[in-house]
């Protein structure tokens, strides 16, 4: 016996990608089902549209799923569809939704395939039509890998999840631009963590003082995004595809323009690999040159820094520094500790030593007054912003005396207007605090790398370490006892360089 009436409810769907498709359209099904259901002098008791969203699943779905309720609650005893498809592409999802039309006494029917699930023969052709829905998303996701893989290794970026910090996508564009703002902050990044050898906790906290933002809004600079930034090959003017996928993962030259030189960028990749060793009690840094780099002649072990202090009879604390190896502890080893003037001593003789040490002579120099002329164009350019944002306040005043707008919004827009004018400010103060910054005149850094045997003693720790985790790989030691227990001697075997 037929139903009385047919509760009819219409359910559309449209993806993102098929928004164009002539057809597909959320409106050209609606108008089509509707006349449809006039022909057939249906109830139509709701229209259910899911817009923007993939069919390989029916959980994301809200409007699907409002369907179900009310199918669940009697409401809805008749479902209507353009086509099969428009439903799920996904025959696990097909054959629960056929069982559940089934439980609940609810006709289904599809305008396209001419199906009625009241009929044994209309069921077995949707579960067939399912299967060959579920075959073309598969081949359609197979097409879609081959076609950001080809666009990948033509230099193309693909952004996913929008561009890298420093560079700026339009909308139908192929080709990413350098965002001249953000692509200063990108050098200097590598700057401070290449030259400067700041470590990326205070990068970080160096750019949310001075209220720099990442790409996402709404969040602040984090040490992962910094590491990032440092480890992105985009500044080379290279492009990454599936980063997340050993096997599949490969670089191809962009043909975006790069930001970074390459000899900083592998600079910063070195860094960054020695870095990642675990050391015992503390990485390297300023005070502390050598840690990471000691190994023990004996047993090959590595030499551990250990950072401590004493009182002095005077009353006044010395801190000493001393490094360790670790076979002493775990491979029974009899090395004796040394510390870190010591450790100087024997580098300095080591290095008279050598003959030849000119090959340290590729450190990279910046060009000082291109510095400067870029320093000059920046500050030029984040002036110009102000300005903008100075107009930008004043229109919104107007706004508001206009009654255009409420004060609450008035008040948020100015409180963001005015974040962003503190942050161009902050910027163009440092760029003139870097131009007005003078050079000692005392021995350049070139001129002391070029003649390390002679100006050891003149550099700096910063400058000692920055030395050493660029151009040292190894420096083995050895320990022989003394004719006092408490005077070991300690030698250089060899030095290891990159």
């Amino acid at each position: 016996m037929a139903r009385a009436i047919m509760k009819t409810g219409i359910y559309v769907r449209v993806s993102t990608e098929e928004q164009a498709q002539e057809g597909y359209s959320i409106r050209g099904q609606t108008e089509k089902l509707k006349a449809y259901t006039l022909i057939k002098d249906w109830e139509i008791y709701n229209i259910y549209s899911d817009e923007g969203i993939s069919g390989k699943n029916i959980v994301d779905r809200p409007a699907i799923n409002r369907l179900i309720q009310d199918i669940q609650n009697g409401k809805v005893n008749n479902v209507l569809v353009f086509k099969v498809d428009r439903l799920t592409r996904n025959t696990k999802n097909l054959i629960e939704l056929v069982e559940l039309f089934d439980k609940y006494n609810c006709s289904f029917n599809s305008l396209t395939e001419s199906i009625d699930t009241e009929t044994p023969s209309g069921r077995m052709f949707l579960k067939i039509i399912g299967i060959f829905a579920e075959f073309e998303r598969e081949n359609l996701v197979t097409r879609l890998k081959l076609g950001f893989e080809r666009k990948a290794k033509e230099g193309y970026s693909l952004a996913n999840f929008g561009a890298s910090f420093g560079y700026d996508l339009k909308k139908g564009e192929k080709i990413q631009t350098i965002n001249t703002a953000e692509a200063k902050i990108v050098r200097e990044i590598f700057n401070l963590y290449v030259n400067e050898n700041k470590p990326m906790r205070v990068i970080t906290q160096i750019l949310n003082d001075r209220k720099i933002k990442p790409k996402r809004t709404g969040v602040k600079f984090n040490e992962s995004t910094v590491r990032n930034i440092i480890l992105n090959p985009t500044y080379i003017g290279k492009i990454r595809y599936a980063t997340k996928d050993k096997e599949r993962y490969f670089e191809s030259e962009g043909q975006h323009e790069p930001i970074i030189d390459k000899k900083l960028f592998q600079l910063a990749q070195e860094k960054w690999k020695k870095n990642k060793k675990t050391y015992n009690k503390r990485a390297p840094d300023e005070k502390n040159y050598f840690c990471g780099l000691l190994y023990c002649e004996k047993c090959g072990s590595t030499y551990t820094t250990h950072h401590g202090s004493a009182i002095l009879m005077n009353g006044d604390i010395r801190e000493y520094v001393s490094y360790k190896c670790n076979g002493t502890k775990y491979k029974n080893c009899k090395s004796s500790s040394i510390i870190r003037g010591k450790m100087n001593v024997l580098f300095e003789e080591y290095i008279k030593n050598i003959n030849n040490l000119t090959m340290f002579d590729n450190l990279p120099f910046e060009n000082d007054e291109k510095e400067k002329q870029d320093l000059l164009n920046y500050i030029v350019e984040c002036e110009n912003k102000l300005k903008t944002h100075e107009k930008k306040k004043r229109r919104l005043m107007e706004q508001y005396i206009a009654e255009e707008i409420q004060f609450d919004n008035y008040r948020q827009l100015l409180e963001i207007i005015d974040e962003e004018c503190i942050s161009l400010e902050n910027e163009i103060e440092k760029a003139k605090s870097e131009i007005e910054e003078e050079q000692p005149p005392s021995i350049s850094r070139e001129d002391i790398i070029l003649n390390l045997k002679e100006n050891w003693q003149y550099l700096d720790d910063k400058e000692r370490y920055i030395f050493l985790q660029r151009y040292v790989k190894k420096i083995i030691l050895t320990s022989e006892k003394g004719k006092k227990r408490t005077e070991p001697i300690n030698k250089i075997i060899n030095i290891e360089f990159e």
